[in-house]
């Protein structure tokens, strides 16, 4: 997959929601810990792919594109730097190029974690 090196002009953290103790009468809150940190861009689907998804567990979902890493896993949620929604991995999409010096890139499916149980 080849994308331009600009476009990757958005910050996006992977991490978890932890939950942590504090001196209040409750005694723990959750708080937002980030594990990876890197830039990504808008992945745009065609009219065909979006049309194709409707009625599926993908529907509701959208695809950034970030140079491809291990530490971006499954089990991780996403916040866009800038943006207060927590996105929930539904699948990463590896980049298996196998020409050493071309950068890979995955496609990594979001899906705004209040939409989740709407299925």
């Amino acid at each position: 997959m080849r994308i331009s090196i600009p476009r990757l002009n958005h910050l996006i953290e992977f991490g978890t929601v932890e939950t942590v103790p504090t001196d209040t009468l409750e005694g723990s809150e959750e708080k937002w810990v980030s594990k990876v940190k890197v830039h990504f861009a808008y992945y745009q689907r065609t009219q065909t792919q979006q049309v194709q998804l409707l009625g599926t567990k993908f529907q509701d979902t959208f695809v950034v594109a970030v140079r491809s890493s291990a530490h971006i896993a499954d089990q991780l949620n996403a916040k866009i730097v800038g943006d207060p929604n927590l996105y929930r991995i539904i699948t990463i999409s590896r980049d298996d190029t196998s020409t050493p010096y071309q950068r890979k890139f995955d496609l990594v499916t979001l899906q705004d974690v209040r939409k989740v149980g709407s299925d």
